[in-house]
């Protein structure tokens, strides 16, 4: 399948009308049926994930994702992303180099002592590569992924463990968000840093040892919110390979470096 800026550019103008739809459906009650909906758009000056950059040129990121809420502790959902190249650097320009699928489920459960709120969410999610199956081999593969987040303490600690089952793969991050409201500079303005650890099998860091450090990233982000159902965000996403094999990897790729740094911007819409 195959986009181009142009159709980018409709779809972030779609945000903006969805936007204004929803702030006038919320004027009647939804069906009980209805999910709530969350669709973004991001622009990337390169594509890094987990630490490692993927690709060493601009990428922009459509998420689409919908909710059911079953009972006031438990829902389910589903969603779609997919990543396009904007330039020919990974010999793809204008085309997906990744679409990710995903099924899950969430849990609360409340008032538990110290902790508060004990969010748990189960998903499975399914990455399919049409770039590396169009220019090397089928590199598609499935994991479980299983977050535990404290919603209720400060800076909502999580710890999140992925097991990726085709290719043996363990991994999991420790992970913190800070955020705050910018009152002083606007009611509408706040700023977001969440923060994760990686480590892993040998698997994932290709390190000698049995498990390994894999890196440290942070997102600190700036984000508007025009209404309840419309925010733009701009970031800063650092990362910083913390294992030695992994740095050396690293600056052995001509995309990477010992520490990967990018920019972004963001239109985020819920319906």
């Amino acid at each position: 399948m195959k986009l181009n800026l142009t159709a980018v550019c409709a779809l972030s103008a779609l945000l903006v009308a969805g936007a204004a739809m929803a702030q006038e459906a919320e004027k009647n009650d939804r069906p009980a049926w209805m999910p709530s909906l969350e669709l973004s758009v991001d622009r990337a000056s390169r594509y890094i994930s987990e630490g490692n950059v993927g690709n060493p040129d601009p990428v922009y990121t459509i998420d689409l994702s919908a909710e059911w809420s079953v009972t006031d502790d438990f829902s389910v959902h589903v969603g779609g992303t997919a990543i396009l190249d904007e330039t020919d650097a990974c010999d793809n320009e204008g085309n997906v180099e990744e679409w990710d699928w995903k099924a899950g489920a969430t849990y609360s459960v409340p008032d538990l002592p110290v902790l508060g709120t004990l969010e748990f969410t189960l998903d499975y999610i399914y990455y399919n590569y049409p770039r590396d199956k169009a220019h090397t081999h089928n590199t598609d593969t499935k994991e479980y992924e299983l977050d535990i987040t404290a919603t209720d303490l400060f800076l909502s600690p999580g710890i999140v463990f992925v097991h990726d089952f085709e290719n043996d793969v363990i991994k999991a991050n420790v992970n913190a968000t800070y955020e705050t409201k910018l009152e002083a500079l606007s009611e509408n303005l706040s700023f977001e840093c969440p923060v994760e650890l990686w480590v892993g099998n040998h698997q994932y860091t290709g390190s000698t040892k049995h498990t390994a450090v894999y890196s440290l990233c942070t997102q600190p982000t700036l984000k508007y919110e025009f209404s309840e159902h419309f925010s733009v965000g701009a970031y800063v996403l650092m990362a910083w390979g913390l294992d030695g094999r992994v740095r050396r990897d690293w600056k052995d790729d001509p995309n990477n470096n010992a520490f990967n740094i990018c920019w972004g911007l963001n239109l985020t819409a819920s319906f």
